[in-house]
């Protein structure tokens, strides 16, 4: 173990990319909170996956006209109600336009590489070429709640 040797302790992990990017994190604090100090003010977590062209520059998504892009552009003209299903599907070439992919994660933290054994979730909620989708997305609402009270007579 002189300089310049290498020594391992463990063996070399089997891993495999799968694909190379950029993730953008986003969190969504609690109600009545500006922001995260811990997660117990998180809200829902969210993940943006962007990939690079690599091996294969054309990628598939959703059509345009289905799921929560085509509900968005249905409420324009529409109710937005009548939602098609997933399967059209459209090319994208990564070279030249982002595919992005939105994720909301199940728990409001990342998961612990060394606890394998727990499960963990996520579901990929859109996947779209235009970034105002995913900025609509990530937009919070405000939801007002009107309550009826009525007096019971004796």
């Amino acid at each position: 173990m002189g300089q310049g040797e290498e020594f391992k302790t463990r063996d070399e992990p089997n891993v495999e990319i799968q694909e190379r990017g950029e993730i953008f994190f986003f969190y969504r604090p609690k109600v009545n909170k500006e922001e995260a100090h811990s997660p117990d003010d998180v809200q829902r977590l969210y993940i943006v996956l962007r990939p690079e062209s690599g091996e294969n520059p054309v990628e598939e998504k959703q059509s345009s006209d289905s799921g929560k892009e085509g509900a968005n552009k249905k409420r324009g003209g529409g109710t937005g109600k009548n939602i098609k299903a997933n399967v059209d599907v459209e090319e994208v070439n990564i070279e030249k336009e982002p595919l992005l992919r939105f994720i909301v994660m199940g728990r409001k933290s990342l998961p612990d590489p060394s606890k394998r054994s727990r499960p963990y979730w996520g579901f990929v909620e859109m996947v779209t070429t235009n970034i105002d989708d995913i900025k609509t997305a990530l937009k919070g609402g405000t939801l007002y709640i009107g309550t009826l009270y009525i007096q019971a007579k004796l």
